[in-house]
């Protein structure tokens, strides 16, 4: 099986992961690579990754079937009015953000008659950025949301569901109104947490007491906080609803560690524990790629 020729557009984690697992699995008839840094292109090239490298994003897309953009969300825009006019109109041009309702309403008619369009967002990043942090498995298993709106073509729809298939993925499909409001509560609440966490010790606690149950909730936290602060802002009407839900939870424990009737604050407390144990062991375990 091969894609035809793909065009990836930022060469990060993501972007850098699929340059490997694409070449791994012999899936491209041709690949290219976009960078705006010469340092990111010279990093694949030492990696020995077989692509044709450009600082020019026109130059990447002109002869592509398959186009992906994988720089930071706020990036894109302009990105693809810089290159839409070099794209075959059979192209598919899909994305990688952990944002689809901005993405979304920027893209699409960007390239509204200029190529086929649907949105993306394989959950599987981690707190490491850049191509050194890429590995050919990375989509092995994971799973990949398609946010499809009214105006994406069948053919749109059926060649993202082929690419991200045959890359080893479990797909999803979600509004993207929905996507945000989800991966709000399992992505970017978990992150802002995280960065409470970790700031909550600091200013009261002494982080060389702290021991492997603070590094592994507050793991993201190592995140880049230049990219973070750039995709919560972009979802900041879901992530704001989950917050006002996430205090009104808070309030409902401290009020259960003020109460007076011990036995009453006690039920409630294990209540609580009890439901997020049991919630937890509902998370699905990786999975491994549908095949036939």
């Amino acid at each position: 099986m091969t894609l035809g020729t793909v065009a990836i557009l930022g060469p990060g984690l993501i972007g850098g992961s699929l340059a490997l697992a694409l070449a791994e699995k012999g899936l491209t008839k041709r690949l290219s690579i976009y960078a705006r840094s010469s340092r990111a292109l010279d990093e694949i090239r030492l990696a020995g990754v077989s692509a044709e490298l450009t600082g020019n994003p026109s130059e990447a897309v002109s002869e592509a079937d398959v186009v992906i953009l994988c720089v930071p969300v706020e990036a894109m825009p302009a990105l693809v009015h810089e290159f839409r006019d070099a794209l075959k109109p059979t192209a598919l041009v899909t994305d990688v953000g952990s944002v689809k309702g901005s993405v979304v309403r920027d893209i699409e008619p960007l390239l509204d008659g200029r190529a086929n369009w649907i949105g993306s967002h394989p959950m599987a990043g981690s707190e490491q950025g850049g191509f050194a942090a890429a590995r050919a498995d990375l989509f092995d298993g994971a799973p990949v949301i398609l946010t499809p709106t009214q105006h994406t073509t069948r053919e749109a729809r059926r060649r993202a569901e082929q690419f991200w298939a045959a890359l080893g993925a479990n797909l999803h499909v979600l509004s993207p109104e929905k996507h945000d409001e989800m991966i709000a509560a399992i992505s970017h609440i978990p992150h802002l947490l995280a960065a409470v966490l970790v700031n909550h010790a600091v200013t009261h606690g002494k982080l060389e007491l702290a021991a492997g149950g603070f590094r592994d909730t507050t793991r993201v936290a190592s995140g880049s906080a230049e990219l973070w602060t750039e995709i919560l802002m972009a979802n900041a009407d879901a992530v704001a609803t989950q917050v006002d839900h996430l205090i009104a939870q808070l309030r409902s424990i401290e009020v259960a560690l003020k109460n007076p009737d011990k036995p009453v604050a006690k039920t409630h407390l294990l209540a609580m524990l009890q439901a997020a144990k049991d919630g937890r062991a509902q998370l699905p375990a990786r999975r491994p790629s549908k095949k036939g």
